[in-house]
């Protein structure tokens, strides 16, 4: 039997089907910027759970330890380590502070790095392992470094960094004599009765340290009011980083100066040739970021040294 060739009317010409193709790809050009949008924004969300779970653990911490504060050092393979307390003096004793996580480790806590499984072995070491009992609340899903080697440092058979927060060195960390002089030591807490407004405070910073970890406590210097002269900090979520406070709560902070995304998107470490200094307008995020850093009182040495921050 001979099959009919159809004409007429209930004909789809080849301009009419360009015209329902042109149409589609058109919706579809319009609608991934939205999916995308959309998926970051649930990344986001997932980030702020996880500052906020790691804030109760970082309370609950400190109420089964006669308010004292979990450490932010991150050098011990068991995450003890001997800090010199009062931060300030470099006669004073050291005493043990068990620090919030260890470094990467193989199944017998020597440093390695080359797997998931290295580094989730470093978080159970720390003191908050016990309240959280899972990886993925230390890793925001934007954070994608363990999918590489690490970018800074030459070690090709490592992977970059997959715990993307971080405690500023200013919670429970190295005092004077032992780390850069940056002056946090005039301003350290290791107890929670000792944080003003603790929910304008940070605890909890995102960082993406190119080593292949976020090595030891989070820094930045209290001197300069011309520089972001520090540690740069993560800028995952649409120019803007996420900070978990010392009452639990989480927020994201656009920042608006066009130096300081310079620096973060870029990871630039203060030292680094491509640094660059806030403009004549610029220098509100750093003022912003110093007045919620500092945790509670500071001593007389730190009051000298403090620039006037916009």
């Amino acid at each position: 039997m001979r099959m009919r060739r159809v004409c007429g009317r209930g004909a789809v010409g080849r301009a009419e089907l360009l015209a329902v193709v042109l149409v589609m790809a058109a919706v579809l050009a319009m609608s991934i910027p939205a999916l995308s949008h959309a998926r970051g924004q649930g990344k986001t969300a997932v980030c702020m759970a996880n500052l906020c779970g790691l804030g109760r653990a970082f309370f609950n911490y400190a109420a089964d330890n006669d308010g004292n504060l979990v450490g932010s050092g991150t050098s011990r393979w068991n995450a003890w380590q001997m800090q010199r307390r009062p931060a300030w003096s470099f006669s004073a004793g050291r005493v043990p502070v068990k620090n919030f996580v260890a470094f990467p480790q193989d199944e017998n806590h020597n440093f390695r790095n080359i797997c998931l499984a290295d580094k989730v072995r470093g978080l159970q070491q720390g003191g908050l392992w016990p309240y959280v009992e899972d990886h993925r609340p230390y890793h925001c899903p934007q954070d994608t470094r363990h999918l590489s080697p690490p970018k800074t440092f030459p070690a090709p058979d490592e992977i970059g960094g997959y715990r993307t927060y971080s405690l500023g060195c200013v919670i429970n960390g190295y005092g004077i004599g032992d780390g850069w002089h940056t002056g946090e030591y005039y301003a350290l807490v290791t107890r929670m009765d000792e944080f003003h407004t603790p929910g304008k405070k940070f605890t909890f910073l995102e960082e993406q340290d190119g080593q292949g970890f976020n090595v030891n406590t989070w820094n930045i210097y209290l001197d300069d009011a011309t520089y972001w002269k520090g540690d740069p900090l993560s800028c995952l979520h649409e120019a803007g980083s996420m900070m978990g406070y010392a009452d639990g709560h989480a927020e994201r902070r656009q920042w608006v100066d066009a130096t300081t995304l310079y620096l973060f998107e870029n990871q630039i470490k203060w030292g680094d040739g491509r640094h660059r200094s806030y403009g004549p307008d610029e220098g509100r995020d750093l003022g912003w970021f110093i007045r919620h850093y500092i945790p509670g009182a500071i001593r007389p040495e730190l009051a000298d040294m403090l620039p006037q921050y916009k």
